[in-house]
């Protein structure tokens, strides 16, 4: 009996760990999105404040 519990206690925590790992990434991903987003919109405004300078 202490065997099955204590497989089933590590199978219960390579889940738990599993779903933590995926939600760390998912993270990760949506902030590595955002930085391209911010560096792009950046980089517009840095043309268009050049566009003002050069008139």
């Amino acid at each position: 009996m202490g065997i099955i519990l204590s497989i089933f206690y590590g199978f219960v925590g390579l889940v738990i760990l599993f779903f933590i790992v995926q939600y760390a990434i998912s993270i990760g991903i949506d902030n590595s999105k955002e930085v391209k987003a911010l560096r792009s919109e950046l980089k517009e405004i840095k043309n268009q404040l050049k566009d003002l300078g050069g008139k």
